[in-house]
């Protein structure tokens, strides 16, 4: 169904792909997609090409025949067509031969965060072999029980319906798949309970889907940084479909584009059914009654900060307010300069009278800083430089003619706790950099009495442009307030 009201369509290709190694041959992906829509598995409509892309990636064999990804992460919004994949998957995996076995793979374990997602799932596949004669006549006995839901098969296979709990899973031995259905909920017990029941299976497959990890997704989050990283084994296939623009900066995961969540662009880059399946109006209801943060997770795969990153000073939540691609500090400007520990590193921040914030200027080393800082100079007229005169920086200014404010004693400590009010309450604004959303990320403090201050030596990331933004603030600040008349 088209969209009313935008006439957008969804990004059908996903915004962070992990292909597997050692790929010969797509012959499996391509007879699942095949066999799905002969069935008409998807509401009688074929996969779309998100669908089949991830099933081609997903179902590569090796040479030998073997799956090329042994662990398959699918990630993307609610009601995307994820689970028609994953339906696409299982019904391959009964009806198609396979290794060893003309009949198909023997045992596939569905499993799912709530009882009801589980036995939705059961009972759309159960209508998919009622409707079918040529499927019907394969069906030995359908199992309706609470906790049994399940599919015996004429040849022996079995698919198994199961709502996760620390023994679910428990029990099997040569499991051929394993569907973990809304992963964003998945617990390391639950993983330690039916994982295991792979292990004798040489040719075995983990499924994981979801939309958005929250919080408390530990499971998910791993598998999300192995996408991104290229750590692990290579038989490892994840799409994801996210409003996000995210990548990975001295080991840390930075989100380089937050979502907006009314933006119809990022709509359309996150759902692939966008004006296929899903209508314009349907999502803007779903956000009227879900409101900005859940409707963020489960309609655009809005991710919570990784585990551990309650640990910052500055949330990424909160530091996202303050940021914008649209920020260029103009008029009256302030520069500040900060330089690292080592003096491995420099970076240039702008601040205006108006409280924006920009970084000029970050590189390795300090040898550019002299010659930098006189062209910028002489490019805007009179400026004023900042900078912590008890900082490494202090010596780039010796002999170097232009206006220098630099900030002594408690100075420093004052205005870190001014920077951290200006976030929180959302006083200034920050044009998007991916340094600068490091060095927020990695941020560590020390205390100064009653006060504090960013401290190099124990951050775990360079936060030159986090020192030299607070430190051109507070300048601007004094300058403004006491001292207009430099100008």
């Amino acid at each position: 169904m088209r969209s009313q009201l935008d006439e957008r369509l969804g990004v059908l290709s996903p915004q962070i792909v992990r292909k597997p190694t050692g790929e010969y041959s797509e012959g499996a992906a391509d007879e699942a997609i095949d066999l799905a829509n002969q069935y008409g598995l998807c509401d009688g409509f074929p996969l779309d090409k998100s669908q089949e892309f991830t099933l081609r990636l997903a179902m590569g064999e090796r040479a030998d025949g073997s799956w090329a990804a042994a662990t398959v992460a699918d990630f993307e919004p609610r009601q995307s067509g994820k689970n028609d994949t994953v339906a696409a998957r299982e019904l391959a995996g009964l009806i198609l031969p396979r290794l060893g076995s003309p009949d198909g793979e023997r045992l596939i374990i569905h499993t799912a965060h709530e009882f009801q997602t589980a036995n939705e799932s059961f009972l759309r596949f159960v209508g998919l072999f009622e409707n079918w004669d040529s499927l019907r006549k394969k069906v030995r006995r359908v199992y309706y029980g609470s906790g049994t839901q399940g599919i015996t098969f004429v040849n022996g296979a079995r698919i198994l319906y199961k709502t996760r709990t620390g023994g679910a899973g428990r029990g099997f031995a040569q499991v051929d798949l394993v569907v973990y259905d809304e992963a964003q909920h998945l617990r390391a017990e639950h993983v330690a309970a039916s994982g295991p029941a792979r292990l004798v299976n040489p040719n075995s497959q983990a499924w994981y889907c979801g939309s958005g990890g929250l919080e408390t997704s530990a499971n998910t989050w791993r598998l999300r940084r192995r996408a991104l990283t290229g750590g692990g084994s290579g038989r490892f296939a994840y799409v994801e479909h996210t409003a996000e623009k995210v990548s990975v900066v001295d080991g840390r995961i930075v989100t380089e584009r937050p979502a907006d969540v009314l933006d119809r662009e990022h709509w359309a880059t996150a759902n692939p059914a966008y004006g296929y399946r899903i209508s314009d109006e349907s999502l803007l209801s779903l956000y009227d009654e879900l409101g900005p943060e859940s409707f963020a997770r489960e309609c655009l795969c809005v991710w919570d900060p990784e585990p551990g990153e309650d640990e910052r000073l500055i949330p990424q939540q909160v530091w996202d307010m303050v940021c914008s691609n649209d920020v260029a500090p103009s008029g009256r400007l302030v520069f500040a300069v900060d330089v690292g520990e080592e003096r491995d590193s420099a970076s240039i921040v702008a601040v205006s009278e108006g409280r924006e914030v920009e970084l000029v200027d970050h590189r390795r080393g300090v040898g550019w800083l002299p010659d930098r800082i006189a062209g910028l100079d002489a490019k805007h007229g009179r400026n004023l430089w900042a900078f912590d005169a008890a900082g490494p920086v202090a010596s780039v200014f010796d002999g170097l003619d232009v206006e220098q404010h630099p900030l002594k004693g408690r100075d420093l400590p004052m205005a870190c706790g001014q920077f951290f009010d200006d976030v929180a309450e959302v006083r200034i604004r920050v044009k998007r950099a991916v340094a600068f959303d490091t060095a927020v990320a990695g941020a560590s403090r020390t205390f100064v009495g009653d006060a504090w201050k960013w401290v190099r030596k124990n951050s775990s990331t360079d936060i030159t442009p986090l020192v030299a933004a607070t430190v051109g603030l507070w300048a601007v600040r004094e300058v403004y307030d006491s001292l207009d008349s430099v100008w």
